[in-house]
């Protein structure tokens, strides 16, 4: 089992593949991308799935299915996920392996004791819209959930993790001042800071980071959008260090509250109806109502390549190093 591998955690659109990237660079450093799939079917107390539940899962599994790792029914479940490791590490010949994990990183540690977390956050106020930008929410109140999740999982995991094995890092220092902030990664992790790991720049979609992006809040959101951000989490934006917008707090109330929930699932509706069409939508919704696996997963396929089409390429596609295929 690899002692002691590397997992970079937090919100999803919290930079998580921009910093991924920059780690993947370093020549002593292969890191792989979403792994989520490795600890998802855990249960909260280390429990592992069955075997063939974990395959069916992961026939299916968008970021397995190109992450090139194969799936091995002979070896126990702990050895087959750390083998999709080491896989990665052997392939760059690399001495520091480690993956991404948004969500479940609590139940990594259970399976890697002395695993160290990278905790990257980024302000709130920037993650909602992006998150509704993905199709993710409909409205900004909702747009929060991910971030929530994922900083209530950090404050359970901070609190019991030695700090030799913790690291905090705000996107808003890594794409102002990425040098420092990656030398810092750096003496983490236990190498050197490289300019290599800047080169990503030159084989991804992915440019190199630009002072002031991390605000973008600012300009993109309307007023009220950033009063209900505030309203919902405005006295952890101010804990963590981000600036107030400084407008007038709201409050949002039970009635209000039920109205964005609904809000956000016709949202939702209507932007995986425009990403994958009514007939694909309905035919989803059918094979939900009627319990009918196979049928939900030729859509679940069918929905992953879409997804490809859609997504931004954060690999060489000529690289043998890089997970993805």
């Amino acid at each position: 089992m690899i002692d002691q591998p590397i997992f970079l955690v937090g919100a999803e659109r919290s930079g998580t593949t921009l910093l991924r990237l920059m780690l993947d660079s370093h020549p002593e450093i292969a890191f792989a991308e979403e792994f989520e799939y490795a600890v998802e079917l855990m249960g909260d107390d280390g429990s592992y799935p069955d075997m063939a539940a974990f395959e069916r899962f992961l026939e299916t599994n968008r970021m397995f299915s190109t992450s090139g790792f194969e799936f091995d029914a002979s070896k126990p479940y702990p050895e087959l996920i750390d083998g999709f490791l080491r896989s990665r590490q052997e392939a760059k010949a690399a001495p520091y392996v480690g993956a991404t994990i948004h969500f479940g990183f609590a139940k990594a540690l259970k399976i890697w004791p002395k695993a160290k977390l990278i905790h990257i956050i980024r302000d709130p106020r920037d993650v909602s819209p992006s998150c509704m930008a993905m199709g993710w929410a409909g409205n900004v109140w909702h747009g929060l959930d991910k971030w929530i999740e994922a900083e209530d999982e950090w404050a359970a995991v901070d609190n019991g993790l030695p700090e030799e094995q913790k690291l905090t890092v705000r996107y808003v220092d890594l794409v102002d001042d990425h040098t420092s902030t990656l030398a810092s990664i750096c003496r983490f992790i236990g190498v050197d800071y490289t300019s290599d790991m800047l080169s990503y720049s030159t084989e991804t979609d992915y440019q190199e980071p630009r002072p002031g992006v991390a605000r973008r809040w600012r300009g993109n959101l309307g007023d009220h959008d950033v009063q209900l951000i505030e309203a919902r989490v405005g006295h952890r934006i101010e804990e963590l260090g981000f600036e107030p917008s400084g407008l007038k707090p709201i409050t949002v109330g039970p009635f209000r509250v039920s109205w964005l929930r609904w809000n956000d699932r016709w949202g939702k509706v209507k932007l995986r109806m425009q990403r994958f069409g009514l007939r694909l939508t309905l035919a989803d919704l059918a094979a939900r109502v009627l319990r009918n696996d196979d049928w939900q997963r030729s859509l679940r396929l069918r929905f992953n390549e879409i997804e490809l089409i859609h997504r931004k390429k954060s690999w060489a596609d000529e690289s043998p190093l890089r997970t993805s295929r």
